[in-house]
């Protein structure tokens, strides 16, 4: 399992771009809009760093990125992504793990289809 520092120094460093709290921000409005209390940018990237990273998630964290991935607009997801806040494999390996975890298949979505393309797209690149 990943220790929490190395948690913490990932959520450092991807909420550095102001662009990308902003879209993040955005974001989660929709994903916090259901609930009644609300999630920090800083918590929510814990936990999708926490899913993608370690075997030991709780099922708030799962919910929480299974909301993400279903509701938010794919433009906006986008945007987060091109701030490296996210990356496309590290959505697409989350969505994976919720499976289990949920029984909640994230790929047969619209935005989980695209996530899965656009995953294999970044690790084309990445391998050439």
């Amino acid at each position: 399992m990943t220790s929490p520092s190395v948690f913490s120094s990932f959520r450092n460093a991807r909420l550095d771009d102001p662009q990308g709290r902003y879209w993040l921000k955005a974001a989660l409005k929709t994903v916090n809009a259901p609930h009644p209390i609300e999630t920090t940018l800083e918590e929510f990237v814990n936990h999708l760093v926490q899913i993608v990273y370690s075997d030991n998630f709780d099922l708030n964290a799962a919910l929480k990125v299974a909301s993400f991935i279903e509701e938010v607009p794919s433009r906006t997801i986008a945007n987060i992504v091109s701030r490296t806040v996210f990356s496309y494999r590290e959505l697409n390996d989350a969505q994976y793990k919720i499976r289990h975890v949920l029984g909640n298949d994230l790929t047969r979505t619209a935005n989980g289809e695209w996530i899965e393309e656009m995953a294999g797209f970044e690790m084309a690149r990445a391998s050439a």
